[in-house]
């Protein structure tokens, strides 16, 4: 179990991060959301000991030497361009103080599980940004840390990688470990994330289980597609319209009201897709912040 008790990191006025408290069991994954300069950057730099912090703590149950405990993939591509990709995997590798048999059993595992096998001979800078981005993953992993902490993971990534990330992240966290991750691409980190914290100016704002925080709000969203005309926004209920590329968001105080529009919406449905949900983790984080 990783436990953060009012970690607190000030650069400036209301920069930084502030009173930042939180706790994460074997298992799960935490999502570390918030705009950019939030501080989500800041309080993963000081679970890692990159920066120091000004006050908190934070502590870790793990077996792992120090040295193991935790892996990064940075939101900045930084591979070195001039290695092959087995290089660098070792150089990140021994600088977890692994032995070779290890380093060869681990690397084997993970170049396949994130399909790079072909690559193992090409310099970083011959890959794509996309393959680049997986190496960067393996590097992170290849010691298998208790706490596996990922900033914006999913940046540059086309449909099938995002995909593969996603399930490589998931599998990883069931295996027993706790990872921690921030994202811009909410719709995408939604269905794998455990719990949340939300940051705004450096504090947490919304923090708990994700079904707990969805269940505490009570407004619902009928989605229909082709809707430019908004053909149910003077309907008993709508609270509030959003718009998504073709898509109209209908916002209901409440499910009956959700229900009754969603009904005259199947009923003129004319190949138009209806989608009745509680409020998307986007919904959610827009009314916060």
């Amino acid at each position: 179990m990783l436990r953060v008790e009012n970690l607190t990191k000030l650069y400036a006025l209301n920069s930084g991060c502030q009173d930042v408290s939180l706790t994460c069991k074997k298992g799960e994954i935490h999502g570390v959301l918030g705009r950019n300069g939030s501080g989500k950057t800041t309080l993963f730099r000081c679970l890692l000991g990159l920066i120091p912090w000004d006050k908190g703590s934070f502590s870790l149950e793990s077996s792992l030497s120090t040295i193991r405990q935790f892996g990064y993939l940075p939101e900045e591509r930084s591979v070195i361009a001039d290695l092959r990709v087995t290089e660098m995997i070792d150089f990140f590798a021994s600088l977890k103080k692994m032995s070779s048999k290890e380093v060869r059993e681990e690397k084997n595992v993970w170049l396949r599980k994130l399909k790079c096998e072909q690559l193992e001979l090409k310099r970083l800078r011959e890959c794509s940004k996309g393959n680049q981005q997986k190496i960067q993953l393996i590097c992170s992993l290849i010691h298998r840390p208790d706490v596996l902490i990922l900033d914006e993971p999913l940046t540059g990534l086309d449909i099938s990688n995002v995909r593969l990330f996603k399930e490589v992240i998931t599998d990883y966290a069931h295996s027993g470990k706790i990872v921690l991750l921030s994202s811009h691409q909410y719709e995408e980190i939604e269905p794998i994330c455990d719990s949340l914290t939300v940051l705004n100016k450096s504090k947490v704002i919304v923090q708990g289980k994700l079904m707990d925080i969805k269940r505490n709000h009570p407004i619902k969203t009928v989605s229909v597609s082709e809707d430019a005309q908004m053909i149910y926004a003077l309907q008993k209920g709508v609270t509030d319209i959003r718009h998504e590329g073709n898509t109209t968001k209908y916002l209901c105080n409440n499910e009956a009201d959700a229900v009754n529009i969603a009904t005259l919406a199947l009923k003129n449905r004319d190949g138009r897709t209806i989608k009745v949900e509680s409020l998307t983790l986007k919904d959610l984080l827009r009314d916060q912040q």
